[in-house]
């Protein structure tokens, strides 16, 4: 960046004038440049503009006024709006979507299950239908409300939760802070120009501009899809998602000017990438010159290092930043829509959350789908991949449901993907969900039952004590098929047998008493829906009586637990083995991932995701990339050897319970979900927060060799975050085994149980 940037300067935004500086005191994401920062003026007249400008030129030149103190004194002499301009980045950043909606549409049930309130978290593989069963439960119409969305891509992106109440219609949404939003547009701007500079055809360079790679932000939503705007609006769309119909008053088909108009603006954003593109060119043969290095005979470790330097030099031109604020500017806009409801919006004028309340149900829907609705025709208008959270309450009732409406808290949200193996650590997301729901339902697909992504939920569920609280939906039960399968009898036998076979893996991995626990759910938690994309009629008799068995089981799982008549006892000096090969077996995986090691089933990164990775966890303090999960794997891996360990306690009192009883296992099982809770906490703490400057520092590798330097310091976080205890071990370890020993202890004592060989303390 020039020096001229050490100055603020005027810049065109969406509504009104813009000002860009480098803040003097804040750092940007990367940890070294200046925080490049861009607030609107609020006004239309450029002369007014140059005079704020001017003020925030005198607060730059002025160290004095450089400090939170100052703030008032400022505020004296300057306009406020260049006042908070200033000031407002210097103040820490909370977001806490959670809370603001809590605030707005508080969740019964819970702690206090008096209120009679179930709360039920839907967890599957992506398209095995959860978010049907939820459409069900809440009895919307599949073809005129589409509410939430459904198709067999990744829809779901965000959490949702619904809370089936007798009061009015309400919903609350909250959004992805603006910064993060700015990151993503880099990203997809980045992609598109290094897929040009590679040579790729077009259709990838709309495709990874449109659709950032982790599948959750997606720019054509918003933006809209020039494969679909220059089409008429006669054509016909091959292959239309069953679900993808609406009602015609539903639909708004988007008008021809309006068509033209994000046309023109998408191909004027591909004519700069074109731009960028040609410049990336100029630099990378300067970059090959300096290197040494000849373009045409470049090794693949050559390459990849001229993409990285070229990629870190686009991120600090001018032109890439005026093309990012453009389109965030343009992505901005669409919260122009939002006509009804109020919108809130923070210090920086981004929307952080949306409310309404209406007594329309189809108006309310209507609306609430521009949130969630994934529906091609109003591509270009939707604010999907804006939103992080959905809540919605209101009487909402399942149709074949003839009492009151039903007291249940749906938590619904990301699938845990296609590619989940046995061996993959589920999203924190997901699982630090499992203490707060009464009921966990796993929805799978009774065509293909109990792959590796099932089976992986079944073992998280194992390991962390909930498995008392699981409901196992099967989906597209009238497509099993066979010569040998006649009448619903053995249809569900042959998806039993599926199911079965999944729980014998389990015992063996994690004994008699786990693979017991799933036994017992047979039959009386496993429920088979056939064809529940449309609305059930009365001659669906099967579906209908295992969707009001699904029904009652959510109601009973706030029955209370019988008291707790035996009382593990425990000696944690024993826990130094189990928490020696779960800190080995972490280090492990990483090393295989990161290209350090050989290790049986873990396949090496890509450099670009790990570095993608280090960004993610040191710049935006987000503990996972798509499928990297570390933070993740560390609570898995432990909770797999405690839990073996919590399994086998030294003795019982006042007696030891039959082996394979329930009572023995409800009285583990409280123990492993404390254990599991708190692994949430040190875990993120031990890998991410106390260690974000290097994350950073590993991101910030750069040039020939950075990609095994930037593997050797991530192996270097997580040897500082779990380090292996050994027979002597070092500070490190001793503090992490004392936390990890403090931890347990804890869990027991809160759990009921008792401990041995280990000293009183706070």
């Amino acid at each position: 960046m020039s020096d001229s940037k050490a100055k603020a300067t005027l810049s065109r935004g969406r509504q009104s004038w813009c000002v860009i500086f480098r803040h003097p005191v804040c750092l940007g994401p990367d940890g070294k440049q200046k925080l490049r920062v861009r607030r609107g003026l609020g006004t239309h007249e450029k002369e007014q503009a140059q005079t704020l400008v001017d003020q925030l030129n005198q607060i730059l030149a002025d160290p004095a006024l450089w400090n939170l103190s100052s703030r008032e004194t400022a505020s004296k002499s300057f306009d406020e709006k260049i006042v908070a301009a200033f000031y407002d980045p210097m103040l820490p950043a909370a977001f806490d979507p959670w809370s603001i909606r809590e605030e707005f549409i508080p969740l019964p049930g819970g702690k206090d299950p008096s209120d009679g309130y179930a709360r039920v978290l839907f967890v599957g593989t992506t398209g095995a239908g959860k978010t049907t069963i939820v459409r069900q439960l809440l009895g919307t119409d599949p073809e005129r409300e589409r509410f939430p969305s459904i198709s067999a891509a990744k829809t779901t992106i965000c959490d949702i939760e619904i809370v089936l109440d007798e009061g009015p219609l309400r919903a609350v949404i909250t959004f992805i802070p603006r910064d993060r939003v700015r990151q993503y547009i880099s990203e997809c701007v980045l992609a598109a120009v290094v897929t040009k500079l590679e040579g790729g055809p077009e259709r990838d360079v709309i495709r990874r501009f449109l659709e950032h790679s982790e599948q959750r932000f997606r720019l054509s939503y918003i933006l809209g899809n020039p494969t679909f705007l220059e089409r008429s609006v006669t054509d016909e769309i091959e292959d239309e998602d069953e679900d993808s119909m609406l009602d015609p008053s539903e639909h708004q088909e988007l008008g021809e000017n309006e068509r033209e108009e994000l046309l023109n603006a998408l191909k004027a954003y591909f004519r700069s990438i074109d731009q960028l593109e040609e410049k990336a060119k100029d630099v990378m043969g300067k970059m090959a010159s300096e290197l040494g290095i000849g373009i045409g005979q470049a090794t693949k470790e050559d390459r990849e290092v001229l993409q990285e330097l070229v990629e870190d030099h686009l991120a600090n031109m001018d032109e890439f930043h005026q093309l990012v604020d453009v389109i965030l500017d343009d992505v901005e806009s669409r919260f122009d829509f939002l006509s009804d409801g109020e919108t809130s919006k923070g210090k920086d004028g981004w929307p952080i959350k949306w409310t309404y309340q209406d007594s329309d149900r189809s108006a309310f829907i209507r609306l609430v789908n521009r949130f969630s609705s994934n529906y091609a025709p109003n591509f270009g208008r939707l604010l999907t991949p804006l939103v992080e959270g959905i809540r919605v309450a209101g009487p909402f009732r399942p149709d074949w449901h003839d009492g009151a409406v039903p007291k249940i808290v749906i938590m619904d949200g990301q699938g845990i993907g296609h590619t989940a193996d046995s061996t993959s650590s589920l999203s924190t997301s997901i699982t630090s969900r499992f203490r707060m729901a009464d009921a966990i339902v796993l929805t799978d697909n009774a065509a293909q039952p109990m792959q590796a992504g099932p089976c992986a939920v079944l073992q998280s569920l194992v390991i962390s004590g909930h498995e008392s609280k699981l409901l196992l939906a099967f989906t597209h039960f009238d497509e099993v098929k066979g010569d040998n399968l006649h009448g619903n009898a053995a249809k569900k036998d042959h998806v039993i047998g599926s199911f079965d076979n999944a729980v014998h893996a389990i015992g063996k991995s994690f004994g008699r008493e786990a693979e017991s626990a799933l036994r017992n759910l047979i039959p009386d938690r496993l429920f088979f829906f056939a064809n529940i994309q449309r609305r059930l009629p009365d001659s669906a008799k099967f579906t209908l009586s295992e969707m009001r068995r699904f029904l009652a089981a959510i109601g009973s799982s706030i029955v209370p637990a019988g008291p707790v008549e035996y009382t593990p006892v425990y000696d944690v000096a024993n826990l130094v083995l189990a928490i020696q090969k779960a800190a080995q077996e972490f280090h492990d995986k990483w090393r295989g991932i990161l290209g350090m090691g050989s290790v049986a089933g873990v396949r090496p990164e890509h450099w670009t995701r790990v570095k993608a990775l280090s960004r993610r966890l040191g710049i935006f303090k987000v503990d996972e990339y798509d499928t990297l999960r570390p933070v993740a794997d560390m609570i898995k891996l432990l909770q797999i050897h405690v839990s073996q360990f919590l399994s086998n306690p030294l003795g019982w009192l006042p007696s030891p319970p039959p082996d394979e009883s329930q009572d023995r296992i409800d009285a583990i099982d409280a123990v492993k979900k404390e254990v599991f809770t708190r692994l949430h906490e040190l875990s993120r703490r031990r890998i991410l927060e106390e260690r974000l400057r290097e994350w950073v520092s590993a991101y910030e590798h750069r040039g020939i060799g950075s990609t095994r330097r930037r593997a050797r310091e991530v192996a270097t976080i997580y040897e500082e975050a779990a380090p292996i205890p050994n027979e002597m071990p070092g500070p490190d370890a001793n503090k992490f085994l004392f936390e990890l020993r403090g931890l347990i202890a804890g869990s027991v004592k809160t759990a009921g149980g008792q401990l041995r060989g280990w000293a009183e303390q706070e």
